[in-house]
């Protein structure tokens, strides 16, 4: 029992959330609450994913090289996370050429 000691002493000494951030996980569990989703640890970690990938790709005017040198990471890594998350070039999910994001789920 003495490593579960440890533990929650750090937790309670370790680094607090930034403020803005804390209302905005809050705002998150409440919406999953109310919309009935499971609020597991890895449905936090793909919104979150998600939300970078698409914000890098947006920075990038969607080139996806560009976006995942910005993410650290190599260009296969991110198509193989875009289509995990169901993060969609539109000219790839409306079958033109106008460019632009699409993720699943949305219009």
């Amino acid at each position: 029992m003495h490593i579960f000691a440890d533990m929650s002493s750090r937790i309670d000494d370790g680094p607090s959330i930034d403020p803005g951030l804390q209302s905005l996980f809050a705002e998150f569990h409440r919406q999953a609450i109310a919309s009935g989703e499971r609020v597991t640890l890895r449905a936090w970690l793909d919104r979150a994913e998600a939300w970078r990938i698409l914000h890098a790709l947006r920075e990038a005017g969607g080139n996806r090289s560009a976006a995942a040198r910005s993410l650290g990471i190599g260009r296969r890594t991110l198509y193989t996370k875009m289509e995990k998350l169901g993060i969609h070039p539109s000219w790839e999910a409306a079958g033109g050429m106008t460019p632009g994001l699409r993720a699943a789920g949305c219009a």
